[in-house]
């Protein structure tokens, strides 16, 4: 099993946990049973694990399970704070960290200047490899010609991210939204 699977299967059994969880608390707020007839049942479920050793080695395993997954989970939430809300440059004296937010405003200042924009919004994402991709939402102005100004963008767009902080894009993806008629 890969590590993306993994994760996948993690988080789709966390979510099941939630689940159900939640659906025994909205249960109980019910009341479909008494509480007594509840203190019962757990009575009965809790002491029948200590029937046999089999069935406490496997509750042990079960409590050693779930243990091992909240540390993974931490484990993997620390690592996604850290990672890749920056972008890193090497220079010949040590390292430059831009970080996304600043990449997001160079890009507004950009399209700002471009006058057939009417207003814009852009996401960043940086892959493994290092490559960074753009995806762009634009609502343009009246009567632009789309394949035109999008060819525009992108060039000035590349070419302004490299000129300023040294970030080859590898990918401009623009979605046009709307065109602004102001009548």
């Amino acid at each position: 099993m890969n590590k993306k699977s993994f994760d996948n299967l993690s988080f789709i059994l966390l979510i099941g946990l939630i689940i159900l969880f939640s659906l025994a608390i909205f249960a109980l707020s019910l009341k479909p049973i008494s509480l007594e007839m509840l203190r019962e049942n757990v009575d009965k479920i809790y002491y029948s694990f200590y029937d046999s050793i089999i069935n406490q080695l496997i509750l042990g395993l079960i409590a050693l399970l779930l243990f091992l997954f909240a540390i993974y989970l931490i484990q993997k939430r620390n690592r996604f704070s850290a990672q890749n809300l920056s972008i890193t440059q090497k220079t010949l004296f040590g390292e430059v960290k831009i970080s996304l937010s600043t990449i997001k405003h160079l890009i507004s200042t950009l399209l700002l200047t471009i006058e057939e924009i009417k207003e814009s919004k852009s996401t960043v994402n940086v892959l493994k490899a290092g490559d960074v991709n753009i995806f762009l939402h634009i609502v343009l102005k009246q009567d632009v010609n789309i394949p035109d100004i999008s060819e525009i963008i992108q060039s000035k767009l590349k070419d302004y991210l490299f000129k300023v902080s040294g970030i080859e894009v590898k990918v401009i993806k623009i979605f046009i939204d709307k065109v602004f008629y102001e009548n």
